[in-house]
């Protein structure tokens, strides 16, 4: 599963990277995700496509996908909790997930994301990177909920995940999934009506290994007593016993 990333990088920076001209509504400050924990529900930059004008646009959602037709402010903070991730070849069925699969889907950018590897009782995490890829996609798709009670609306999305590829089977080593992460061109092809509704497991799959890298990181990541959104938080660190 997916429920920790990073996206280290400013907006002006995504925009560039998917030549985006239409800068997004501004967030003050700014912040730069080098660890985010999808728990705690942030607004982050999410790529969409403008439905009239096939422009594509950056905007900022909250993690945590809440469907159209849910009632109530209590039943989407208990539901956002579950649909972090959609399962990529049941989203399309799945109540939650299928408006939002068959009519909105959108692009997640990220630096990197974090996983853990269960080895002798211990969870021993890991940061994940394309490193010839400094800003890469997840494939994911988007909601818009009104809040009947204020008037409010919110934005939200869900990373789509698949089987785990050779590399992150070894890591990820109990469920092994691992999030579906799109080429360049396949981030074109998620946009298209068609291949989502007639071929999507044509992109929807494990991404290629052999472009993908990982290490091991310090148990800072998991600190109660320290701020894990920090550079230092994606460094290296060796554990013996793995050796």
């Amino acid at each position: 599963m997916c429920y920790h990333y990073a996206i280290a990088k400013t907006a002006d920076e995504i925009a560039l990277r998917y030549n985006i001209r239409i800068k997004p509504q501004a967030i003050n400050p700014e912040p730069l995700f080098f660890h985010v924990n999808g728990f705690s529900f942030p607004l982050l930059p999410v790529v969409i496509q403008d439905g009239k004008s096939a422009d594509i646009k950056l905007e900022f959602m909250q993690w945590g996908l809440v469907p159209g037709w849910v009632k109530g402010e209590e039943q989407a903070q208990k539901l956002r909790g579950v649909t972090l991730n959609a399962r990529a070849d049941t989203a399309h069925q799945k109540p939650s997930f299928r408006a939002a699969f068959r009519y909105r889907p959108c692009l997640v950018p990220a630096t990197g994301y974090f996983e853990w590897m269960h080895y002798d009782g211990k969870k021993i995490p890991h940061y994940i990177f394309l490193p010839d890829t400094p800003i890469f996609s997840y494939a994911g798709i988007w909601e818009e909920w009104v809040n009947e009670q204020t008037g409010e609306i919110l934005r939200s999305f869900s990373i789509l995940t698949c089987d785990a590829n050779e590399m992150t089977s070894k890591i990820h080593n109990t469920k092994k999934r691992m999030p579906v992460i799109l080429d360049q061109q396949s981030e074109n092809l998620w946009f298209d009506n068609d291949i989502r509704k007639n071929n999507p497991g044509q992109i929807l799959k494990p991404f290629d290994s052999g472009r993908m890298k990982a290490h091991t990181i310090s148990r800072l990541i998991t600190s109660r007593d320290h701020n894990s959104n920090v550079p230092e938080v994606t460094e290296p660190v060796e554990y013996p016993e793995l050796n």
